[in-house]
């Protein structure tokens, strides 16, 4: 019988997630990058690799792929690390490509949570509960801040210059409408949800072919970076059986195939949880599922081959920590140092899981420290710089 291989369209943390969860499930992995200096590069997992362009096209991952089906004489499961690798995989999967595993929901779902206007449409539809929304930034005069405005898709990053913008009063958001006049239909703006970091909630899931969840793992940030509405930095797993049931249902009603990452946000004062967004690929911090037990690319791939397998329980109380991208995302958020390195002891008592740092696998981590300690030098010689002036 053919072994199993995984493909790994990978990028960033997400993708040197991957090829280690590839490696600790000892499944035989190709990795396709965009970038020499990607981090999965420096892995010693990632042992065969092509690279592609920046910006590869639909031929351009096709070519590979379709050498790779011939070289190794069977279908190999294809996994997305970015939104980009999701949306190509999804265009794939409409044109029936059957060579490889496609482990994507198909085009039209991809579609759906790659455009933040048409998600939040579909899960109100769904009654899956939302903060306040607003999808016509030119007309609407929103009642309530702060407001948090999000790029539709992930093309108007570069627009932007960021992935979100706070707006904090009526004045900054009109100061916004004037700033981007001509292209407000490519935003939406949503009420920020209050609450500290520890109030966002990540569930890394899987769903079977039958769009049945066999994996799930929690975890709650304790930190992000940039602080408030960046990525993890900072996180504990934590078991959460309503958020499993939310997941389970939205799972259902995107008729949902493959991993995909869903956050949450707890409202303090009413102990409700809100949905923030699903991103229809593995999610960033899926080295921490694998390390607390729930390996979301193996379910993947089990999923694709149609094995019936459900994936858990999870390890619960474990820490995940980017040391660096945590602590610059605090200094420039003006913490108090007392306070961080008191939180930091405070978590030496728990079960500690490196964004990075694997001592089976160092290099990655050695790079990216110090480009880290490169950056911090530069941030704070250009504060000197602007202090002494």
């Amino acid at each position: 019988m053919q072994q199993p291989y995984v493909i790994v369209l990978a990028s960033g943390l997400n993708g040197l997630g991957a090829v280690r969860s590839a490696a600790h499930a000892e499944l035989r992995t190709y990795t396709l990058l965009t970038g020499q200096t990607d981090l999965s590069a420096y892995s010693r997992f990632s042992q065969y690799r092509f690279l592609l362009p920046s910006s590869p096209s639909l031929d351009d991952v096709r070519l590979i792929l379709d050498n790779l089906y011939t070289t190794e004489s069977g279908s190999g499961v294809l996994i997305a690390c970015s939104d980009y690798a999701a949306e190509i995989l999804g265009k794939l999967k409409n044109e029936g490509y059957s060579k490889h595993h496609l482990m994507v929901p198909g085009g039209e779902t991809t579609d759906i949570l790659n455009d933040k206007k048409l998600e939040c449409e579909f899960m109100a539809g769904g009654a899956i509960p939302l903060p306040r929304t607003y999808f016509d930034l030119a007309d609407c005069l929103p009642e309530t801040f702060p407001l948090i405005i999000k790029p539709r898709t992930f093309r108007e990053y570069q627009l932007l210059g960021a992935k979100n913008e706070i707006v904090h009063s009526r004045a900054e958001f009109e100061v916004f409408q004037k700033r981007f006049s001509g292209h407000l239909n490519r935003f939406i703006a949503q009420q920020v949800i209050p609450g500290n970091d520890d109030n966002l909630w990540v569930c890394n899931v899987t769903f079977d072919q039958n769009h049945l969840m066999t994996a799930c793992f929690v975890f709650k940030r304790l930190g992000t970076m940039p602080s408030h509405y960046g990525v993890t930095s900072l996180a504990m797993s934590l078991e959460n059986q309503q958020l499993r049931a939310i997941c389970e249902k939205i799972g259902g009603i995107l008729k949902y195939t493959g991993p995909a990452m869903i956050e949450f946000k707890r409202d303090p004062t009413t102990n409700r949880y809100y949905y923030i967004e699903t991103n229809p690929r593995l999610g960033m911090c899926n080295w921490f599922d694998t390390r607390c037990g729930v390996n979301n690319l193996l379910a993947s791939t089990h999923a694709a081959y149609g094995n019936n397998i459900q994936v858990g329980p999870q390890k619960n109380n474990h820490v995940y920590w980017n040391f660096f991208g945590d602590l610059i995302a605090r200094l420039e958020n003006r913490e108090r140092l007392l306070h961080i390195l008191q939180l930091y002891f405070g978590l030496l008592k728990h079960r500690r899981v490196g964004a990075l740092f694997y001592w089976r696998d160092p290099r990655p981590a050695l790079h990216y420290s110090l480009a880290s300690m490169k950056e911090i030098l530069y941030r704070v010689s250009k504060k000197l710089a602007g202090n002494s002036g």
